[in-house]
C-alpha cells in the first residue's frame, strides 16, 4: 500500500509506512478503495467505515489534495530542478530530509468553520513552503496539514543541511505570525513541528510536473519522520548526522538518546535553537581550533606585495583560486589578522551559496561592518549609526544615506528617492556604495575582502566591476577568492594578480598531517595513508581526521592522538562527499555520465576502453573529456602507447563510483571486462586479474567462469 505521508510503497498487511513508520491506511469493505486512518465514509462509494473516529476525516477536501509540485515550486527553482533532471535521475544522493506539519490540526479541526480551518492550514502550509524554497529546498510532498522537503536533491548543495536547518528556524519563526493570526480571529492554537535528518536516497526519476520518484536507502525517511513525532509543538528535532553536516552554523540543545521505532538501537537526539556564529566554513573551524598554518609563506608575500603597491596609492586587486579546501579562506584568514595590515582598515564580507537570490548580501554583510551595525539594532538605531558616520565622514556623502538604508530595509521619507523606478535606484546604489569605499579611502587605506565569489548575486558582481574600475588611484587592496568556475573580466587589468592555491605538496602535507595528529611514530602508516587518500587537501584531511576520532579509531587530543584500533581504510567523510558531489552535479550531463563511466573502469581510464565503455560518438566523447579536463576531474596521464587518463583526486573517484545505482554499476562493469579483453587481445594474461574483478563486481558469472576455463574475455 503507498504511503499517504510520504508517497513510499509498501507491503501487504503492515500498518505502518516502512519508510516513515506514519500509519498506514486500510481498505474499503465494499469496494476495495484504500482508505485513510480514521476515515468514517469511503470516498469511493460512501460506503461508512465502522469505528473511524479521527478527525482528520474532517480536513477540507483541498487540505487532503496533494498539489503536484509544479504547482507550488517558484519558477526560478522549477527551471533549476528540471534543468538537473538529467543529472540525478537514477543516482544514489546524500541530502537531508524535512518533515513538518501543524501539531494539533486534528483537534484545531473538530467543530470548526471548514472555510476557517482552510484558511489557517492554507496560511500554514504556504509559510512552510516558502521557508523551504527561501534556501533552495524542494518540497516533495504537501499533503493534509504538513510537507515533506529534500535539501541536496535534485539541486545539489554541498551545506544541504544547513540550508535545512536554516529553513527549518525560519518556518518556526514566520509560524509565529500564522499562529498569532488564528489566535486572534479564531480562537485557534497553532504552531509547527519539523523534523530533519541526513542521510542516502536514490532518485529515481522527475516528472514534468517536478514530482519526484525516490527509494529510501535504509532508514533514512523513517528517521526524519521520526523526528518530526518526536518534536514538541513549536520545536524542531534533528538527528546526530545532520547535526554533523551542520556543526558550528547552528546551534542545538542535547535530548540525549531515544528509541525510534523500527531501529534496534536508540538514536542521539537534538533540538534546534538558532544560528551559530559561523556563517562560513573557515569560521566554523577556527570556533573548534585552527590547525597550524602551514606551506603558504610564498603566497602571504605576494598578498603582502600587493598591499605595499595600494598602500601607496596604487590600488590593487588579488584574486585566490582554487578548489573547494585546498585553504583560500584560511590565507585570508592568516593576512589580515597579521601584524602587516595593522592602520588599514579591514571589511569581510563572504558570498553564501544560497545568497543568489538575495541581492546585495555580500554588500550588506560589509556594511554592517564598517557601520558597526549588530544583528540585534532596530530601524532607528540603524539609522542613527549610518547617518552619523556618513556626515562625519563627508558632508558631501549626505545623498548616498537614503540608497544605504534602503538596502537595510529602511523606508526614508524622500520624494525623489520614491520617484525613481528601479533601474534608477539601483543606479543610485551603486554609486553610493562605490562612493563611500572611494571616500572612506581617502581617510585611511581600505582592504575589501569579497570571499567565496562563484556564489555571487547580480548586484554585488556590479558593484565589484564598478569598484575595479576606480582602484588604480585609490590606496584599496581588494582580496577576492574563488572556485576555479567563477568567471570576470579582470585578468587583463596591470593591477591584477592571482594566485593559484593547490593541494599541499608532500612536505607540507605530512607538516599539516603531524599537526593534526601528532609525531608518536605508530602514526607514520596512518598520515601516510591520510596523504594519500586526501592528496594533500587540508580540509579533507581535516575531515578525515575527525571521522577517525568519531569513531575511535584515534583517541586523544589534537597534535596528541594515539591509534586505538588498526586502520587500513579511511570512511569517507559526509562534509567531503557532500562538496564533491555537488561539484560533480554541476557538470553536463552528459559529460556526469562519462565521468561515472570512467570511474566505473577505475582510477586510470585507458581511452579506447572508454571509448567502447561510454558507447558514445566520438564527437560528444570528445567534447565530454575536454569538459572534464577543464573542470580537473580528469587529466591525460600518458599519451603512448594510448591515451590514459586518470581521476585528480582519488575520493573523486570514490564520490563518483559510489553514486552509480548498483544494477547500473554490474552492468557498467560487466561492459569494462568486456572492453578490456576486446581493446587488449594480446596483454589477456596480463590483464587476467583486472578483468576477473569486473566480471566478479558485475556479477557477471558466465564470463567469469569462461574466462577461468579458456583465459578469454
Amino acid at each position: 500500500m503507498e504511503c499517504t505521508r510520504c508517497g513510499s510503497g509498501n507491503r501487504e498487511g503492515v500498518r505502518f509506512c516502512e519508510s516513515c513508520g506514519a500509519e498506514l491506511g486500510i481498505a474499503c469493505a465494499a469496494c476495495g478503495a484504500a482508505l485513510r486512518s480514521g476515515t468514517r465514509f469511503c470516498g469511493a462509494c460512501g460506503h461508512q467505515v465502522a469505528g473511524a473516529t479521527d478527525a482528520r476525516s474532517l480536513l477540507p477536501d483541498a487540505a487532503l489534495k496533494a498539489e503536484k509540485p509544479d504547482k507550488y515550486t517558484p519558477a526560478h527553482l522549477a527551471e533549476r530542478i528540471l534543468g538537473a533532471r538529467g543529472a540525478v535521475e537514477g543516482e544514489r544522493k546524500l541530502v537531508t530530509i524535512m518533515f513538518a506539519d501543524i501539531k494539533g490540526s486534528l483537534e484545531m479541526i473538530e467543530g470548526a468553520d471548514p472555510e476557517h480551518t482552510q484558511a489557517i492550514l492554507d496560511s500554514a502550509i504556504a509559510t512552510m513552503m516558502d521557508a523551504v524554497h527561501r534556501y533552495e529546498g524542494t518540497v516533495n510532498k504537501v499533503l493534509g496539514d504538513g510537507i515533506m522537503a529534500l535539501f541536496g536533491a535534485p539541486i545539489a548543495h554541498e551545506d544541504h543541511a544547513v540550508r535545512a536547518a536554516y529553513a527549518a528556524l525560519t518556518l518556526q519563526r514566520e509560524m509565529q505570525s500564522v499562529a498569532a493570526d488564528a489566535r486572534h480571529k479564531h480562537a485557534v492554537e497553532v504552531q509547527a513541528r519539523v523534523g530533519l535528518h541526513s542521510g542516502e536516497v536514490v532518485v529515481r526519476a522527475i516528472g514534468n510536473d517536478l514530482s519526484m520518484d525516490y527509494d529510501a536507502i535504509g532508514p533514512t525517511v523513517h528517521i526524519a519522520g521520526r523526528m518530526e513525532q518526536l518534536a514538541t509543538p513549536g520545536s524542531t528535532r534533528i538527528t546526530a548526522e545532520t547535526l554533523r553536516l551542520a556543526e558550528g552554523f547552528i546551534e542545538v540543545n542535547s535530548l540525549g538518546e531515544v528509541p525510534v521505532k523500527g531501529l534496534e538501537a536508540p538514536i542521539e537526539l537534538y533540538e534546534l535553537t538558532g544560528t551559530g556564529a559561523a556563517r562560513t566554513r573557515i569560521q566554523a573551524s577556527a570556533m573548534r581550533g585552527l590547525t597550524r598554518f602551514v606551506g603558504r609563506h610564498a603566497e602571504i608575500d605576494t598578498i603582502h606585495g600587493g598591499l605595499e603597491r595600494a598602500g601607496e596609492g596604487h590600488g590593487q586587486i588579488v584574486a585566490v583560486v582554487g578548489e573547494p579546501g585546498v585553504g583560500k579562506s584560511r590565507l585570508f584568514y592568516e593576512f589580515i589578522r597579521s601584524r602587516r595590515v595593522e592602520g588599514w582598515l579591514v571589511l569581510e564580507n563572504t558570498s553564501v551559496s544560497y545568497g543568489k537570490a538575495s541581492p546585495w548580501h555580500p554588500i550588506i554583510d560589509m556594511l554592517k561592518g564598517y557601520f558597526k551595525i549588530d544583528e540585534d539594532d532596530d530601524q532607528r538605531r540603524t539609522s542613527e549609526m549610518v547617518a552619523g558616520k556618513l556626515v562625519m565622514l563627508d558632508e558631501a556623502m549626505r545623498p548616498a544615506l537614503t540608497p544605504i538604508l534602503a538596502l537595510f530595509g529602511i523606508t526614508v521619507d524622500d520624494v525623489e528617492w520614491n520617484g525613481l523606478d528601479e533601474a534608477q535606484r539601483r543606479s543610485r546604489t551603486l554609486g553610493a556604495i562605490k562612493s563611500l569605499f572611494l571616500r572612506e579611502a581617502r581617510v585611511q587605506p581600505v582592504i575589501l575582502v569579497f570571499e567565496d565569489l562563484h556564489w555571487i548575486d547580480h548586484e554585488t558582481q556590479a558593484v565589484l566591476d564598478s569598484l575595479v574600475e576606480s582602484l588604480p588611484t585609490s590606496p584599496i587592496l581588494l582580496l577576492a577568492n574563488y572556485r576555479p568556475e567563477y568567471e570576470h573580466n579582470w585578468g587583463g587589468r596591470t593591477y591584477y594578480a592571482q594566485i593559484r592555491i593547490d593541494p599541499l605538496g608532500h612536505e607540507g602535507a605530512e607538516e599539516f598531517a603531524a599537526a593534526l595528529i601528532g609525531d608518536d611514530p605508530g602514526l607514520k602508516d596512518l598520515k601516510q595513508l591520510l596523504i594519500q587518500r586526501t592528496e594533500g587537501n587540508p580540509l579533507f584531511l581535516e575531515e578525515s581526521v575527525r571521522t577517525l576520532v568519531e569513531t575511535g579509531a584515534l583517541v586523544g587530543e589534537r597534535g596528541g592522538y594515539r591509534l586505538q584500533e588498526k586502520v587500513d581504510s579511511i570512511d569517507l567523510p559526509a562534509t567531503v562527499q557532500a562538496i564533491l558531489a555537488a561539484r560533480i552535479d554541476r557538470l553536463a550531463p552528459q559529460s556526469k555520465t562519462l565521468l561515472q563511466c570512467a570511474a566505473i573502469i577505475g582510477h586510470h581510464v585507458p581511452y579506447p576502453v572508454l571509448e567502447m565503455v561510454a558507447e558514445t560518438p566520438e564527437s560528444e566523447l570528445r567534447r565530454g573529456l575536454v569538459e572534464l579536463q577543464a573542470a580537473e576531474f580528469l587529466y591525460e596521464a600518458q599519451l603512448f602507447p594510448d591515451l590514459m587518463y586518470t581521476f585528480k583526486h582519488a575520493l573523486t573517484h570514490e564520490v563518483t563510483y559510489n553514486s552509480v545505482l548498483q544494477d547500473r554499476r554490474r552492468a557498467l562493469h560487466s561492459r569494462v571486462g568486456d572492453a578490456i579483453g576486446a581493446v587488449y587481445p594480446d596483454r589477456l594474461r596480463k590483464n587476467f586479474g583486472v578483468i576477473m574483478s569486473h566480471y566478479e563486481r558485475g556479477e557477471a558469472w558466465e564470463k567469469a567462469a569462461r574466462m577461468t576455463l579458456t583465459g578469454r574475455a
